[in-house]
């Protein structure tokens, strides 16, 4: 009888990497933190593979931190997006891949995006379908920073109901944390390699200590999944050829096993640019017995995690970037899709963007507030810019695509319109009225007053010229 696979066993395949590879190179993609790029990975590709799938299953595996860049959205401000190592998109796609059965089942109708067989015209054409049922005011309503807001533990708890392989929900704390270990000003190009894994270290304190407590059968963190493999430092002046890099990595990757041993929690404390400052041979020696005392007190090893990993700041946030961050995302969301469709509302969402479609105004501005309540469960919040009711014959853009007034269609949006100077031209023109009306409004009193002086003399001038001219006609005709 062949056992069936679980879907963390299903990620751990060759197959499954080999294909998540597959897709991952379609993509293409710039280097991360690391360095690494796709060719070059490729070069050994069945080994690193096979390598990789190894630390997956004996629990090696750590995702390194990400590298972060700001993009320009066309509507103005920035999106923030992240660039994952060659190992982690691999790791994250084949992760994806496993993971989408088992929460395509109890996503709902109302949902469209980052969706197998969902497109956007399929959400178009739904909220057409309301509005020929009679639907005429809508809530056209935007999330505001919806991946950024993700809260860590409200998603933790959806992910564990769903899934409970405790290495899965382990991996998928890690790609959280991890999305937020380095700072905006850490990864400058400037910076090291040295520099980046060190302040990464620093960051990815809880979980080594996490592993050692899990090891000493108290389990008193949320990792569950093991300390995994830390890069040694390296200088960005010693990658200059790819040969001396791939040398240095697996040089890195023998060194960490060895130092990721039984004392790896205090060695990585050494290795930290944080700590290597303030610790003495002394002082090294006391923190490895307030470890152990952690490990023999779980009440204990809380406090341990509060000094070195929870600053008691709320953990927010999934790198967008990553294959795994729309489903997380629609996962937590699919909260809101319940709620508002339990109330009888027509929701049509695509991933932070949503409208709801309703009969009136009043029932409109009743579904606007329900959302916003259901949301701020959720820690979320509307973008006050982006939402509003508003009707179909006011005029709707939405995914793309421009509602028409007084017909029940809807034509994509021409890229030419999107283009910033036609969006400037399209903002112009919309004060162009309301400047004329406040031209008019002051040019009108000056032309009364201008005009009044204007015909006085023009009439003074008549009367003048006709004057002269009578004048002239009877001195003629004598």
């Amino acid at each position: 009888m062949n056992k069936r696979l679980s879907p963390y066993d299903k990620l751990c395949e060759l197959a499954a990497l080999m294909s998540a590879y597959r897709q991952v190179r379609r993509n293409r993609g710039a280097a991360g933190v690391d360095q690494m790029t796709l060719a070059e990975f490729e070069r050994d590709l069945e080994t690193n593979l096979a390598s990789l799938a190894a630390r997956l299953r004996e629990g090696r595996y750590y995702p390194m931190p990400v590298r972060a860049f700001e993009l320009k959205k066309a509507g103005g401000g920035t999106r923030r997006l992240g660039i994952l190592t060659v190992e982690d998109r691999l790791v994250q796609r084949a992760a994806h891949e496993a993971l989408e059965p088992w929460f395509e089942s109890m996503f709902l109708d109302c949902s469209f995006g980052f969706r197998p067989n969902r497109s956007t015209a399929m959400a178009v054409e739904r909220v057409l379908d309301y509005r020929a049922a009679g639907d005429v005011y809508l809530v056209d309503a935007d999330i505001a920073a919806c991946f950024d807001s993700l809260d860590h533990d409200i998603l933790m708890r959806l992910f564990s109901a769903r899934i409970r392989d405790k290495r899965l929900q382990a991996l998928v704390r890690l790609w959280l944390d991890t999305g937020q270990a380095l700072p905006k000003s850490d990864l400058t190009a400037s910076g090291s390699l040295y520099d980046r894994v060190t302040t990464y270290l620093t960051g990815s304190l809880d979980g080594a200590v996490s592993h050692l407590l899990n090891e000493r059968g108290f389990g008193g963190y949320d990792y569950g999944y093991g300390a995994g493999e830390l890069y040694g430092a390296a200088t960005s002046e010693a990658m200059d050829s790819p040969e001396a890099a791939m040398e240095m990595r697996r040089q890195a990757r023998k060194e960490a096993l060895k130092r990721l041993g039984r004392d790896g929690v205090l060695l990585a404390l050494t290795y930290s640019s944080r700590a290597r400052k303030l610790l003495s041979p002394a002082s090294l020696a006391l923190t490895g017995a307030a470890v152990l005392a952690t490990a023999a007190y779980p009440k204990l090893s809380q406090a341990v995690r509060q000094h070195f990993g929870g600053d008691g700041v709320r953990r927010i946030g999934a790198v967008q970037g990553g294959s795994i961050s729309p489903l997380l995302a629609n996962l937590y969301l699919h909260e809101f899709d319940v709620a508002m469709t339990k109330a009888g509302w027509h929701l049509v969402r695509y991933c932070d963007d949503f409208v709801i479609t309703c009969r009136d105004e009043a029932a409109a501005q009743g579904a606007l507030e329900m959302a916003a309540q259901k949301l701020a469960e959720l820690r979320l919040h509307l973008h006050p810019q982006k939402t509003r009711i508003t009707r179909f014959d006011e005029g709707l853009e939405f995914l793309g695509y421009r509602f028409d007034q007084f017909q029940n269609t809807a034509t994509p949006i021409s890229p030419k319109d999107t283009a910033p100077a036609v969006a400037a031209l399209r903002a112009v023109r919309e004060h162009v009225p309301a400047a004329l009306a406040e031209a008019r409004d002051k040019v009108t009193p000056l032309l009364s007053r201008f005009g009044g002086q204007a015909a006085r003399q023009v009439k003074d001038r008549a009367a003048r010229l006709s004057s002269f001219i009578s004048r002239h006609r009877r001195g003629s005709n004598e």
